[in-house]
């Protein structure tokens, strides 16, 4: 029986049990017998589960790529042609050209920056930082966009003077994801409040007032490429949640997702504060 089971394992058949149970030397070589082929099996299940991973964001890549290229190509061919010869009409196939090629350079950046933080030999910059000052910077940079459409921002600091381990600029970049993500899913003249508070570690809470995440896609979005199905999200990669949830796995913190339809969605980073500052 244990030789039969050999032999099914060196073809492959991970599901092979020996069926022997036994209080002695033969039985606990069947026994590890059987143990071998779990463990084979369950390495072969990861092994196809990486392997579909793979597969699907080759599928992605080579998705988000083809609309860009067509677009830049097919204007580059109609202008090189001479098909478009007015003015307005040059004009706008040259606009069009460069917001696609703004797209591109967005998405290869977000991936590569995608690839660094789930390298493990990437060092990050870790230094003492100040979750205020990165937020207080973060909201600088966000308020040209909130302006455009009446978005307000009510920050409240009840952690004053504490202190992370971490990079600035990788903090500073998770957290203008997810605030930029407020401001594109607020209603005109919302409101986004940002808090941040200390527990037994600190958090920072960002909550928007815009139409929630369906329990259908909330599961997902911090996945690659995924994007959800409402008809605000047509623009950006699908990369920036990923990469957020990167930032925070690799500063030990946890970024969590909680949402309700037609009640807004919040997003929470929950981070081991190092010490009070004098």
């Amino acid at each position: 029986q244990m030789n039969r089971a050999a032999i099914r394992l060196a073809a492959g058949d991970y599901a092979v049990k020996t069926g022997i149970r036994q209080r002695d030397e033969i039985g606990a070589l069947a026994g590890n017998l059987d143990i071998l082929a779990q463990r084979l099996d369950a390495s072969s299940r990861q092994s196809e589960r990486m392997e579909q991973m793979r597969r699907d964001f080759v599928a992605n890549v080579s998705h988000e790529l083809k609309t860009p290229i067509t677009v830049i190509r097919g204007s580059l061919e109609a202008l090189h042609d001479g098909v478009v010869s007015d003015e307005a009409q040059v004009r706008d196939y040259y606009d069009q050209m460069l917001k696609e090629s703004k797209n591109l350079q967005r998405l290869v950046g977000d991936l590569l920056d995608l690839s660094r933080l789930q390298n493990t030999d990437f060092k990050l910059e870790m230094d003492r930082v100040s979750l205020w000052d990165v937020v207080s910077d973060v909201l600088r940079s966000a308020k040209a966009l909130a302006l455009q459409k009446g978005v307000e921002f009510d920050f409240a600091n009840n952690a004053k003077g504490c202190t992370v381990w971490g990079d600035y600029g990788r903090l500073r970049q998770m957290v203008l994801i997810i605030v930029d993500n407020a401001v594109k899913f607020s209603p005109p003249e919302g409101r986004v409040t940002i808090t941040l508070s200390r527990q037994s570690d600190i958090v920072l809470s960002i909550r928007d007032e815009g139409k929630g995440i369906s329990p259908e896609d909330l599961p997902y979005i911090f996945d690659r490429f995924y994007k959800t199905r409402s008809a605000g999200n047509q623009s950006g990669t699908g990369l920036g949640l990923p990469i957020a949830k990167e930032i925070a796995l690799r500063h030990d913190a946890t970024l969590e997702a909680f949402s309700e339809e037609g009640r807004g969605s919040e997003f929470v980073l929950t981070i081991r504060g190092i010490a009070q500052s004098q």
